[in-house]
């Protein structure tokens, strides 16, 4: 007997999906038919749902599609379960089929902190910092260079303040800080060589020369590229026996707009052999220790696209917030099936839209358990 979705592909016939590259910032203008997920792990309480949005050449669709899992219709363009497991969505347009969206259920987290007090409610003039994203491996014999540079900004008493450091280990799969569960960072920034640094998730920056000079002015570049928009406070607490670490983070606007939000995981002090093709170690580098290790990045709203959560509109002065849970590999020594939890912390940043695409506007660090405040400048 012929399922509903292969009927649906039989009426279709000889018509293809059509598609176009996505752009910097989103993935919705490919042609035909098109289903996004506000979110794609939820929480087994029956109450956390993935939202759908369905798009069809890129324009939204708000009536005259209906969504599947397999092949039972879901009432209106929400999913939620008490059962945990991966379910697949997909969505039909008339003589239209979507590419199917995995949505995971897992069990639900421990609660999450509240929000940190904030020092000064009535301000809004944030300190700004721009996201580096190294792309490196330890298969990598030329990532040495990135790794001397990016130690020099690190060191640098008028750059360090300014930059939040993230690493994409994806080079080889060897590798014990192998990014396996969000592979397709890579792509969605369009790194095809290695080493290399995206700043601010513009992928257009990509191709920095692995020297600290090339590195500085593209700091520079990122800093000068936009005013800060919002600032970002941040409460966490770790759950050793759940194995879980849950974060509050609250973005407050310095002038109304639509932003975004994501959180990353990050391990320090993975050790590891890095290749190296006769690379000298600056003074204080060890190039067989990896810090700023992407463990998680919770910000892949779609698969080709890692700009974050949206917070909608956000007028200036006011606050919005989102909860992030990060589900814990076994404590140990840093390796890809165990991590070392004293070694763990976290980053968020907010994105907001510039032209078409949505970039990085400002970033900071939280502990894996404690409290950062809105930081306002002088």
């Amino acid at each position: 007997m012929k399922t509903l979705k292969t009927l649906a592909l039989l009426f279709i016939g000889a018509l293809a999906f059509v598609g176009c590259e996505p752009g910097d910032g989103d993935d919705t203008s490919r042609k035909g038919l098109i289903l996004v997920a506000d979110k794609t792990t939820i929480y087994d309480n029956g109450e956390d749902c993935a939202t759908f949005t369905a798009y069809c050449d890129g324009e939204t669709l708000t009536q005259g599609f209906q969504l599947y899992i397999g092949e039972e219709p879901i009432e209106g363009n929400t999913f939620s379960s008490t059962e945990q497991g991966t379910f697949k969505v997909w969505a039909s347009y008339g003589t239209l089929i979507s590419p199917e969206v995995s949505i995971n259920v897992v069990a639900t987290p421990p609660p999450a902190p509240a929000a940190p007090a904030d020092p000064q409610p009535t301000k809004t003039n944030f300190v700004r910092r721009v996201l580096l994203t190294q792309f490196t491996g330890t298969g990598c014999g030329y990532c040495p260079y990135m790794i001397n540079a990016l130690y020099q900004v690190a060191n640098d008493e008028t750059l360090n303040s300014k930059v939040v450091f993230s690493a994409a280990h994806l080079f080889n799969e060897s590798d014990p800080a192998y990014l396996s569960a969000s592979a397709t960072l890579d792509n969605a920034m369009g790194i095809t060589s290695f080493p290399n640094l995206v700043v601010d998730l513009n992928k257009s920056t990509k191709g920095v020369q692995p020297m600290f000079a090339d590195v500085s002015n593209a700091i520079t570049t990122a800093m000068n590229r936009v005013a800060v928009k919002g600032g970002i406070s941040v409460s966490s607490k770790y759950y050793a026996d759940e194995e879980y670490i849950v974060v509050t983070a609250t973005v407050k606007a310095k002038e109304a707009g639509e932003f975004r939000v994501g959180a990353w995981l990050l391990e320090d002090g993975i050790k590891a052999n890095q290749g190296n093709n006769g690379i000298s170690a600056l003074p204080g580098v060890d190039f067989n220790t990896h810090n700023n290790c992407i463990r998680i990045a919770d910000s892949q709203a779609t698969p080709n696209v890692f700009s974050g959560y949206t917070l909608g509109n956000i007028e200036a002065g006011a606050t919005a917030s989102r909860e992030f849970a990060f589900k814990l590999k076994p404590n140990g020594t840093g390796n890809k099936k165990n991590w070392n939890h004293d070694n763990l912390r976290v980053i968020v940043f907010i994105t907001t839209k510039e032209g078409e695409n949505w970039y990085v506007n400002n970033v900071v660090t939280a502990p894996k358990e404690g409290s950062v405040a809105f930081e306002y400048a002088e």
